[in-house]
């Protein structure tokens, strides 16, 4: 799934997805093997100008050259030019990182030469029916033709009502494991147009993350604190299996069948890690979302987290501490709740968390030595003690309802706080007593 704010703060997209099936591999394949070979003769272009003229070419240049290719005749000119597009998109990430210090990054490479790349077919590509949709490729080609199940464009929304959607992008991956492709998704993005949300006067919900704990305060005085240690626990035991991986690798001939071996099986378990880590964040988020919409909350305020990972690097914090922050994944989860939110009529609000962690939310005193051991905060002016994360959620909530005056008293007492757990029965967040969020 998706959210978008280009055109309107309020315009939801969704992706849904719809297995095709391993038969319908042949009518596939070779416009997947064409997309391949368009990647490839971006990668040795870009190569060819840096080595001659020492810079990156830009989009315009590999598109006009690549027009008059055969292979560029396989797809539709959409689709191929999607391709040159999503290169770039990966030239950019990786100059990012350069630029960032990671030297270890390197520029995207080939692929093999029969590898299956997932192709796109934008707006101007595809027709749209009641019974499925009809993907076009370049004059001369016959068009592909997917039936779908009725009612394949009507989605239901949580609160019951059902809304027709409008594809505007449709994409077809490639299910490979073990050398072996075993389906074939397709994945419909639809355009639900602008969603209606509700009053922003109503009440009021903050959100402090953090890597093992999400915590989140109300403006009717309850305080949740969602226990994520069993998701910050997988992380970290991915970064395990990463490093023996890598040190095993480190000891092959690079290219060899061994490592070539290892390479497959680290692709496998770090997928499958991958794939339980995605769940444990959506279902969170889930969670989140479902408990706004329950308690008929109107606004949701997240923390800004924009530029967190340069400030921890230049406090110079110790090394477990700065692996948890760089790898928390704050704008994955922002982003999952806001459309989340989105889909049940709830507005969600970004601002900063500048001091939210080192004020009493009661009486507004700053002092951040009040910030205890283990996320114990007591101020030492009133003596209010309460978990850290979730003084910082009241204080988020203190800046939205008193217009950034987080010095001032609490508007609001603290009336209920509730502990939520992963429970590993039900894969999903359940609430629990305190002594056993604790």
């Amino acid at each position: 799934m998706a959210w978008s704010s280009a055109s309107h703060p309020d315009r939801l997209l969704l992706t849904r997805q719809f297995p095709l099936g391993p038969d319908r591999l042949p009518e596939f394949e070779p416009i997947m093997q064409a997309a391949n070979r368009i990647w490839n003769s971006c990668v040795w272009h870009s190569r060819e100008i840096r080595e001659k003229e020492n810079r990156w070419p830009n989009e315009g240049e590999l598109k006009a050259k690549f027009k008059f290719f055969q292979v560029w005749k396989e797809l539709h000119s959409q689709s191929a030019q999607a391709v040159v597009e999503e290169y770039f998109e990966a030239v950019s990430s990786y100059r990012k990182h350069r630029e960032n210090g990671h030297d270890e990054m390197r520029p995207p490479d080939f692929k093999p030469k029969k590898h299956l790349r997932t192709v796109t077919w934008k707006k101007q590509g595809f027709k749209a029916g009641e019974d499925g949709l009809v993907l076009k490729r370049s004059r001369g080609k016959d068009p592909v033709s997917v039936p779908l199940p009725a009612g394949w464009n009507v989605i239901v929304l949580p609160d019951g009502r059902s809304v027709t959607g409008t594809p505007i992008e449709v994409k077809v991956k490639a299910i490979v494991r073990r050398r072996k492709v075993e389906n074939l998704i397709l994945h419909v993005t639809f355009d639900l147009g602008v969603v209606p949300v509700r009053p922003q006067e109503g009440p009021v919900s903050a959100y402090d993350y953090n890597s093992a704990l999400v915590a989140r305060a109300t403006s009717a005085g309850v305080l949740d604190l969602f226990v994520g240690r069993e998701l910050l626990a997988l992380v970290q035991y991915r970064n395990k299996v990463l490093a023996e991986f890598q040190a095993k690798l480190s000891r092959l001939r690079e290219g060899s069948r061994r490592f070539r071996r290892l390479q497959a099986a680290k692709a496998r378990v770090l997928e499958k890690l991958d794939r339980r880590i995605r769940h444990m964040e959506h279902a969170l988020t889930k969670a989140l979302a479902e408990l706004d919409r329950k308690e008929g909350i109107a606004v949701a305020v997240l923390g800004d987290l924009t530029g967190l990972r340069r400030s921890a690097r230049a406090r110079m914090i110790g090394k477990k501490a700065s692996q948890k922050i760089n790898q928390m994944a704050y704008d994955r989860l922002g982003s999952q709740q806001v459309y989340k939110n989105l889909m049940r009529g709830i507005w969600t609000e970004f601002l900063t968390e500048k001091h939210t962690s080192s004020t009493c939310y009661a009486c507004g005193h700053h002092h951040p030595a009040s910030r205890r051991h283990r996320g114990f905060w007591r101020c030492e002016r009133c003596g209010f003690s309460l978990q850290a994360d979730l003084n910082g959620a009241g204080n988020l909530l203190k800046r939205r309802l008193t217009g950034d005056r987080i010095d001032l008293p609490a508007p609001v007492p603290v009336r209920v706080i509730r502990h939520w757990r992963w429970d590993k029965r039900y894969n999903r967040y359940v609430h629990v007593s305190s002594r056993a969020g604790a």
